[in-house]
């Protein structure tokens, strides 16, 4: 056993890959881009979809990072099977450009498949780049093994200058655990319509978990990225899984609602008092950094006057429905009045609902 060991650990020390992704400047992102891709006809007005898919995991399947469960390995069938629930979806609402969060390439836990080209081989897109939020060769708890996902942007026009921008890491981890935690980020990238009209794109997660300021640090990096990419009045898209709710929401804590068998919290000795990532009023006024710059395509006074009709995020498996907003689209021109979707029908298909919204890009 320890020889296996020391082996294991020389192949590591001589590997031309790092053990774990820790870069921390701006780079490339990784293109997906078919092949003799045919660019699809301008539009004034484009539809926009912002979907965490889970890593093709579903809804119902309890795996033991997000959903009290103790599942770490998919099977082959369980990941195609729920990668083609979210493709026929994909298909049928037709977004022009599509903001995807927690996309796995070649993870042992989604049985290996590369799921940018498992989703651009069965869509419409001809382009699409990613970029990587957690990527390490090796993961030994819970038989997690290799390990890589990240987000992506998709589009029926060509994107070029695909960034891939790292975000401030959690502050409330030892520094053990942070080196190897997930590493948030935004991607980027320019579209431009065969008639020349251009624009940038981009998609971005935020922690889901951190306990301190970390989703405000990387709100302000976030915002800088997009104002960066607005200089001369270039039109802007953005848009992603926030993890923060709307600054005027009823409920701002969901620790009951996400708390596993045994767990217990809001009790006098609790320890800690509120589960990790369940409670948001400490947090609630941070998403004004963002709707004070861009225009959101759900105004806060829609949201208010029926705020359930937009939830988009559950941690609990149906039959339970949404009980909060964490998703949401912003740029800087204006959204079509009332375009503004949250496709609470997809319940089986992630721990996510898509939102869709039109977009007047002239």
């Amino acid at each position: 056993m320890k020889i296996k060991l020391v082996l294991f650990l020389l192949l590591i020390l001589i590997s031309c890959d790092p053990v774990i992704d820790t870069i921390d400047e701006v780079r490339e992102a990784e293109d997906y881009s078919k092949e003799n891709a045919v660019s699809a006809p301008s539009k004034d007005t484009i539809l926009v979809m912002t979907w965490n898919i889970r890593f093709g995991c579903g809804s119902e399947i309890l795996w033991f990072g997000d959903a009290c469960g103790g599942r770490t390995i998919l099977t082959k069938d369980e990941v195609t099977t729920n990668l083609d629930r979210v493709i026929e979806e994909i298909n049928r609402i037709h977004p022009d450009i599509l903001l995807l969060q927690e996309v796995d390439i070649k993870t042992k836990r989604v049985a290996y498949i590369d799921q940018m080209k498992y989703i651009m081989d069965r869509t419409y897109f001809g382009w699409g780049i990613y970029a990587t939020s957690w990527k390490i060769q090796f993961i030994p708890s819970d038989g997690i093994g290799r390990m890589d996902f990240g987000n992506a942007i998709l589009s029926v026009w060509p994107i070029t200058n695909g960034k891939h921008h790292p975000l401030p890491l959690r502050g409330d981890l030892d520094a053990l655990t942070k080196s190897f935690y997930v590493r948030e980020n935004a991607i980027s990238g320019h579209v431009t319509m065969p008639n020349g009209t251009e624009f940038n794109v981009v998609n971005v997660h935020l922690s889901a978990f951190a306990t301190d300021d970390t989703k405000h640090r990387q709100l302000v990096t976030y915002l800088q990225i997009c104002e960066g990419l607005t200089v001369g009045g270039m039109p802007l898209l953005t848009g992603g899984d926030f993890n923060l709710l709307p600054p005027n929401s009823d409920s701002l804590d969901y620790c009951d609602e996400d708390k596993c068998e045994g767990e217990h919290f809001h009790s006098p000795g609790d320890d800690p008092m509120h589960k990790d990532g369940s409670n948001y009023a400490p947090e609630i006024e941070w998403m004004n950094l963002v709707y004070d710059k861009f225009e959101s395509s759900l105004p806060l006074d829609v949201y208010k006057a029926n705020q359930s009709k937009y939830f988009s995020h559950a941690t609990i498996p149906p039959p339970y429905m949404w009980d909060r907003t964490l998703d949401y689209l912003f740029a800087n021109r204006p959204w079509v009045t009332g375009s503004h979707i949250t496709h609470q029908d997809l319940r089986l298909h992630s721990d996510h609902a898509p939102v869709s919204a039109l977009w007047r890009i002239k």
